[in-house]
């Protein structure tokens, strides 16, 4: 037996460019089979990035953002009204995206977060949202004083269970 030699190879040291390619190919489809999973389970309320402090949402635009649909309350006038409620629908919808919530639209979102709502916080939002549709979709609806504030305090208690 002497002069058996054993050749040892070493695998990615010097790989060729097959070799890359696919890898390449076999990460893309990795990425594609686990992305489902990871639209459904995504990050979650309570984990490390429930204040949305590391690269998530920023709660100091969030109370930003807030101000400014109050203030829009505040002014009156029937265009400030519809605008408090479009501002404060796209609040939510932000914090849902910062959740990672599945959906094309706010719909689906909302739908898709139902379990992070509380019965109370859930329906809250879908009235909220449904004015807003009602603002964007019909030309003839007009939003009254009572009504903007009453969605608005709807906006406000589905962002708070959120937060």
């Amino acid at each position: 037996m002497s002069g058996a030699h054993y050749q040892v190879r070493h695998y990615n040291k010097n790989r060729n460019t097959e070799g890359k390619i696919i890898e390449s190919i076999l990460r893309i489809i990795w990425w594609m089979l686990t992305l489902p999973f990871r639209m459904l389970f995504g990050k979650r309320k309570g984990g490390s990035n429930a204040a949305f402090g590391e690269g998530g949402l920023d709660r100091g635009f969030i109370h930003k953002k807030w101000q400014e649909i109050e203030t829009l309350l505040k002014l009156g006038q029937p265009s400030n009204f519809s605008r408090a409620v479009l501002e404060a629908d796209k609040l939510l919808d932000h914090v849902l995206k910062g959740y990672r919530a599945p959906g094309m639209t706010m719909g689906d979102r909302l739908k898709a977060s139902k379990n992070r709502f509380s019965p109370e916080g859930y329906n809250a939002a879908w009235q909220a949202h449904k004015v807003r549709n009602e603002l964007v979709h019909n030309a003839q609806y007009e939003l009254m004083d009572y009504q903007a504030k009453e969605t608005i305090k709807n906006f406000k208690i589905a962002l708070d269970e959120l937060l």
